[in-house]
């Protein structure tokens, strides 16, 4: 075995998270994100699985811990025009990236009821993951001009 060999970290392992939407899914430990202190009206959901969808920019924030527990996901800078968002250290608290690169911000989505509504985001409470450490927080924006049902058109998303 080389020294070279010996320096590698190991593979990430594979991770079982049961969906009741999604269904029995395997998912890569780097997927995984810690929410300490869970999701608004959720702190008991606390490790949730990322999921890429098959629309960019989109994604399942699935609850590792409750298998009902399910949110769409977008990144909000690719469905709102303007779209803009200052995250400082009261924000990020605890997750601490060392750089701007590290922090990965979505907006849960809100699915139409009835046909001919709109798909809403909720803009002044995002999610911020730190991709290096693989933990969330959702973030309340104080003063913010973005409200929690802004409309969006995910079509000619792709």
């Amino acid at each position: 075995m080389t020294a070279a060999a010996v320096m590698l970290p190991p593979p990430p392992a594979d991770v079982q998270v049961e969906s009741a939407l999604l269904g029995h899914l395997t998912v890569s430990e780097s997927q995984i994100f810690q929410f300490d202190l869970g999701l608004l009206g959720f702190p008991e959901a606390r490790r949730f699985a990322l999921i890429p969808t098959r629309r960019s920019g989109t994604f399942w924030l699935q609850s590792a811990d409750f298998e009902a527990l399910a949110f769409l996901v977008a990144d909000p800078f690719r469905v709102v025009e303007g779209y803009a968002v200052d995250l400082g250290a009261a924000e990020l608290g605890t997750l601490a990236p060392r750089e701007a690169c590290d922090v990965l911000v979505l907006s849960i989505l809100t699915l139409p009821r009835s046909p001919g509504d709109p798909t809403t985001a909720n803009l002044q409470g995002p999610v911020a993951l730190n991709l290096r450490q693989r933990m969330g927080r959702q973030v309340v924006l104080q003063d913010s001009p973005w409200g929690v049902r802004h409309p969006v058109t995910l079509a000619g998303q792709s």
